[in-house]
């Protein structure tokens, strides 16, 4: 016999059973904290994210109004590529302005802001959904929002502390891009350009383009017909005439989907329809159909369609952007024949964003990460 009596085993076993709950209730408190803690960091990293996000968006859309601003258009192309970096203040400052406006800065409590560290500009590339820090040209903004001991404070815990955790730090990155436009409402020429004249922007931009002849050093054009088929020289001269008296119908365009049919080789029976339509738009200067304010020159917009080269397009080619042109120069025979334009970059379209940039942007910038 061990010589306890039974109420000293009822005693051992209440012991026991205090010593359990004790411990049953400290895991039980960890447990808690961890979860209220946890929840709380979520909504904290969720309004986190809601800062980078609308900072970075509209980070993005001041940069999009500085390359609207006549005096960025008047420079020279090499003075250009850094102009946002000079005005990296005024970026910062409206995205600042904008995010404090918004519930969104209203993380644990306010006392929130960013610091003009947590602003990078940049270039975003579609092809390989990589940002790349640089300050020439840029068309991203890349923003981080954090709280830690340097910005903002940590966030501190409910019920940590028990478990030696009083706060921690949280982080969320967002990038905004410029992109280009995916559908504008007017394509008013029955001409695009072909992709491959657009690999350096320091070349096509506000340089000359040969709409026609096509196929020669400096031309890298082709005539459609629009989603019409099949297409002609007879068919372009009536399209044009139908553009001229109203009869034809702009179809809609949306970049990677629509096809449009374009006429290979020689159009010249066709220039004198064109000239027709040249002179009746260059002087509307309306923001439309015309979008430059020069009666002797038309702006406007025009298809990027998917060609390897310069050659003539013939056939369905898919129209995988826009661009915008000025044209300067329309002579049909007995002079020579020409159409001559140049590439107008750097301008903003009103129309949804997301696709490639072929020298111009939708004017609505888009988070991309």
């Amino acid at each position: 016999m061990n010589g306890k009596t039974p109420g000293d085993r009822l005693k051992s076993k209440k012991g026991s059973v205090t010593v359990v709950v004790a411990l049953f209730l400290i895991a039980l408190i960890g447990f808690a904290a961890l979860a209220i803690d946890v929840g709380y960091m979520m909504v904290t990293r969720n309004e986190l994210q809601n800062v980078s996000d609308s900072a970075a968006l509209a980070a993005t859309k001041k940069l999009a109004l500085l390359y609207q601003n006549p005096a960025y258009v008047s420079l020279p192309l090499a003075s250009q590529f850094s102009y946002a970096n000079d005005h990296m203040a005024d970026i910062v400052s409206y995205a600042q302005t904008v995010t404090t406006a918004s519930s969104a800065v209203k993380v644990a409590g306010g006392g929130f802001a960013l610091s003009t560290a947590d602003f990078t500009l940049g270039h975003w590339d579609p092809s390989t959904n990589m940002f790349t820090a640089t300050t020439m040209s840029p068309n991203a903004v890349q923003v981080i929002a954090q709280r830690n001991g340097a910005e903002n404070g940590p966030v501190a815990t409910f019920l940590g502390g028990v478990v030696g955790v009083s706060s921690y730090n949280a982080r969320t990155i967002a990038t905004a891009s410029l992109t280009g436009p995916c559908g504008p409402p007017q394509l008013p020429i029955p001409v695009g350009i072909s992709k491959a004249w657009f690999t350096d922007p320091a070349v096509y931009c506000d340089n000359p383009i040969k709409l026609y002849p096509t196929n020669v050093p400096g031309g890298c054009a082709g005539w459609h017909v629009y989603t019409q088929s099949p297409s002609s020289a007879s068919m372009l001269r009536d399209t044009i005439d139908g553009l001229i008296n109203g009869s034809f119908t702009i179809p809609e365009t949306v970049a990677g989907v629509t096809q449009y049919d374009f006429t290979g080789g020689n159009i010249a029976n066709a220039l004198n329809n064109m000239g027709t339509l040249f002179n009746a738009r260059k002087g509307l200067n309306d923001g439309v159909l015309d979008m430059d304010t020069d009666s002797a020159t038309w702006t406007t917009m025009v298809p990027v369609y998917d060609w390897p080269d310069c050659s003539n397009p013939h056939g369905p080619i898919t129209i995988v952007g826009f661009a915008m042109i000025t044209i300067t120069n329309v002579t049909a025979p007995p002079l020579p024949q020409e159409v001559d334009a140049k590439v107008v970059c750097d301008k903003m379209v009103d129309s949804p964003p997301g696709c490639p940039v072929f020298g111009v942007y939708s004017g609505s910038p888009q988070l991309v990460q």
